[in-house]
Order: C-alpha cells, then structure tokens, then sequence
C-alpha cells in the first residue's frame, strides 16, 4: 500500500455533466414560474433553518409543501450530490460474488452473467444516494444494476425516480439501471425488501433514526436493528454504507454505528443522552451469539475503540470535501440565500458484512493503542490546516490506534488522505493530541510545551485535555467544527 491515499476525487466530466444536468432534470419535474423562482432564495433560507435551528416545525413533513420541497430539489439535493460523488469514486463498494477473470479491483465493480447486482438505499428521499451512485461510479453504471429505493414518504421518490429518468435519457440512455421503489418505514423496508444485496445505502438517516429515539425507545437499539437488518440481508463480501453530514452529531452517530459494529466498548457517555448502562458496557455486535458479522473499511485506520468516543475528546470524526463540481447556478443561489459554500463536510462509515464461519473475537483488546517507542502509523486526516505556533507550515489533526494526533507541515496532504506518521513522545499542550511527523518531515515536530496553566499536558485521550481539539477543526460553514454551534444544528438533511 502506497501512501498518502487521496479520500476525494477529482470530479469527472461525467459528473460535471450530471450536476449541470440536475438543474434542467429538476425544472422538468417541477418547474417554477417567475415569481416563485424569485422567491427561491428565501426558501432555502427557510428550509435550512426548519432542518437545523427550528426542528420543531418538523412535526408537518416539508415535503407537503411545494415550495420547500422546491428549496429541497434546487439546494439541498444538488449540495448532497456534490459531496458524494466526491466520496464515492474512491471507496471500495463493491464484492462480486463470483470472481470470474477480470473481478474485483480496487473497489471496482464486476457482475458474472447470472449474478444479480442488487443495491438498497434507505430513507432514500428524492433517490439522492441512487442518483450519486449512478453519476460518480461508471464501473456501477455500466451493469445491469438493480437499486431499490425506500422511503416512508412516497412523493420525494416519486420525485426522485422522474429525475433519474431525465438525467439517465439526457447522458446515458443505454445505462441498463433499474430503479424501484419501496414506500416503507425505515424499520420495515428491509423485511420487504426481496433479493440479497450487495450494497446498502444511508444518505443522513441515522440522525433521524436518533430523532425518532427522542420521541420514544432507544437510540442504540435502533441503531442495533439497523444492523442486524444489514447483517440478514448482505451476502458476505456485501458493504454497508452511511454518510452523515459532519456535525457533531453526525460524527457521534457514525462512531456508535461503528463500535457496535465492531463490538468495541462505549467510552464516552458524556453527551449521549439516551445512555441506558454503564459506563464501560461492551456493545453486542451486530450477527447475534456475541459474533462479529462486519469489517471496517473507511475511513478508520484501524479498529480499535474510536479515539474520538474517548471521555474528554471534543472533536469529532469528519471531512471536508471540496466543493470544486458545484455548478455556477448552484453556488450563486447559494450566495443568494446566505448560504454559501467553500467546502462540504461529512462523517461516513463504510463496512463489508463477514462470513459467518469467520473465527472472531466478540470484543477487541482492553487497550487498543499502542505506547512506548515510536512507531509509523497509519493516519487519517481529519481536519483542515491551520496555523501551529513553534512549527513550521500548518499543521492537521488525525486519527490513529494511539488516539487523536497532530501532525505538523501537513498542508500539502489532500483533505481526508490516509498517511503513514511516525508517532514521537510529544503531546500537544492545547488539544492532548498526540504528535507525529511524516517521514522526511521529523524536523517539523515543535518542541513539547507546557499548557496555559502551567501543569504538564495529558496524552492523547488520558482524561480532559487543556484545550479543545475542536477550536482547531475548521470546516466550511456548513459543517464548522465549533461545539457550541454544531450542538444546536440537528441536521436532517436528506
């Protein structure tokens, strides 16, 4: 494995295509006179608020109201796509499963001639993950591809399904996709669903899964149902795949997705306000008997406990991903709202479903992260550069096995990338964060410093740290990793 290994791509023609495209594929569907059209600005201004700061309005689903459901189709969906096709290009989605010549390669999808290729997306709205995948994976586009879209909602797939046939008629009408759709409560699509497949989707579900729980019943236990669902219906070699946006919410929701996949122990109940155990209790992975059923795949560079579920970690786990494929139209009415964009950010959790004779332990060891000598690890960059005094170049957080890390002179690095780091005896004094340089980069290491009050800083998630990781994460102004704002914007956006 060659590092650093880039987590974005490049938008493709094809995807230029496609987002440019959306626009007319939407005023087909709905079109909007002049006056509404005027008027557009003021509802995305509306519906952002309505999915963020003034959730109580969402006792009446927007998607009743023509005008917000306009907003939804012209801003939030393209935004949507734009941070997904990003993503998708990269991720490995896909296992055959057959391995005729030419299988499988770095994610690429191949289907034998009798083999199925089955992909279910949940709480699917307008069919965005269905419409992302189709633009941004051409290995996928190229197949006989069967996607089942669901949602408890039958208009916004409706809406959905009519894009996704202006799109595919204007820039590949020989893709030999079918899309259906499945008009179902997120617990009971996937006992409707028929057929195993290959891939299951989650475009910003687990937070309603989480608003659901407020109004009633356990949020781990519908995270738990969600899981055993994907552990019955995916083959093995089959992938699970959430995207959240980057929120604090969003990156809370996909840790705890991923350590009860990986049956890793919940460390940090300070925030989670549907805590019903101690403080210490292992979750049951998903699969039942105690069993693993699910390998980690992105992003994490390891499996241990995530670092950022450690008590006393502010920051959470997300990425920012480059706007560059954002279509004029778009970011100018995104201006036009106040609601413009320089950056997406996201958190995600790609898993690939076992067999089920794999010989596993049903809990990882007690102390996951490695200590002592210094050791090249592997990393994944999760915050933007920023400036760190004493250092040269500007510097990035990271995730690895010995918890959250700070990496000096790592701003040429891609947003996102995995990297190899050599992990050295300092810590950082603001965040706790452990410090490690890229090889060639050792002289870029600051020298260890006390903090503000003068006591000697705690390493990387050892207790509450002097400062906050957070205060450093910079995103874009959609997903800014400050606590105070992210905790009061509860993001449903589909």
């Amino acid at each position: 494995m060659s590092f650093p290994q880039a987590l974005f791509s490049t938008p493709t023609p094809f995807v230029r295509r496609g987002l440019d495209a959306l626009a007319r594929a939407v005023d087909l569907v709905m079109p909007l006179n002049a006056a509404r059209r005027r008027e557009l600005p003021d509802a995305c201004r509306d519906l952002s608020a309505l999915l963020t700061t003034e959730r109580d309005g969402l006792e009446r689903p927007y998607w009743t109201s023509p005008r917000l459901t306009s907003a939804y189709l012209r801003y939030f969906l393209p935004w949507n796509l734009v941070r997904l096709t990003a993503l998708l290009p990269g991720l490995p989605l896909t296992a055959p499963a057959t391995r005729p010549s030419g299988a499988e390669e770095n994610g690429t999808a191949t289907a034998g001639a009798n083999d199925e290729f089955l992909i279910f997306d949940l709480g699917s709205g307008p069919c965005t993950f269905p419409l992302a995948l189709w633009l941004a994976r051409p290995d996928l586009r190229r197949l006989p591809v069967t996607v089942v879209a669901s949602d408890s909602a039958p208009h916004p797939l409706d809406l959905g399904r009519r894009i996704f046939d202006a799109l595919r008629a204007e820039l590949d009408p020989a893709s030999p996709w079918t899309l259906r759709t499945l008009r179902a409560p997120l617990h009971a699509a996937p006992r409707l669903l028929r057929g195993r497949p290959r891939l299951i989707t989650l475009g910003n579900v687990l937070n309603e899964l989480e608003e659901r729980g407020r109004r009633g019943g356990s949020v781990r236990g519908r995270l738990a149902a969600l899981l055993d669902d994907a552990a019955r219906l995916l083959a093995p070699g089959g992938r699970l795949l959430a995207v959240e946006p980057g929120t604090r919410q969003g990156g809370r929701l996909t840790a705890t997705l991923r350590d009860m996949a990986l049956g890793c122990a919940l460390r940090n109940d300070e925030d989670d306000e549907d805590r019903d155990g101690a403080e210490n209790d292992w979750f049951e992975p998903a699969g039942g008997s105690g069993a693993l059923r699910f390998r980690l795949l992105a992003p994490c560079s390891h499996s241990g406990p995530c670092p950022m579920s450690a008590r006393g970690v502010t920051a959470w786990c997300h990425v920012n991903a480059p706007a560059e494929a954002a279509p004029t139209a778009l970011t100018e009415l995104s201006r036009a709202a106040g609601l413009a964009k320089e950056s997406v950010s996201l958190a995600f959790l790609l898993l690939e479903r076992l067999n089920d004779n794999a010989p596993l332990s049903a809990r990882p060891a007690d102390a996951p992260f490695r200590t002592g000598t210094p050791a090249r690890l592997t990393a994944r960059l999760i915050s933007d550069a920023f400036v760190l005094p004493g250092a040269p170049g500007r510097a990035r957080y990271a995730c690895t096995e010995q918890g959250l890390a700070l990496i000096p002179d790592a701003a040429f690095l891609p947003p996102g990338a995995l990297c190899e780091a050599t992990s050295t005896p300092r810590v950082d004094a603001k965040s706790g964060a452990r410090i490690m340089t890229l090889p060639g980069r050792e002289a870029a290491a600051p020298a260890r410093t006390p903090s503000r009050d003068g006591a000697s800083p705690r390493p990387a998630g050892q207790g509450r740290a002097s400062g906050r990781p957070g205060e450093r994460l910079r995103a874009a102004p959609a997903g800014r990793a400050d606590k105070k704002r992210s905790t009061s914007k509860r993001t449903r956006k589909r």
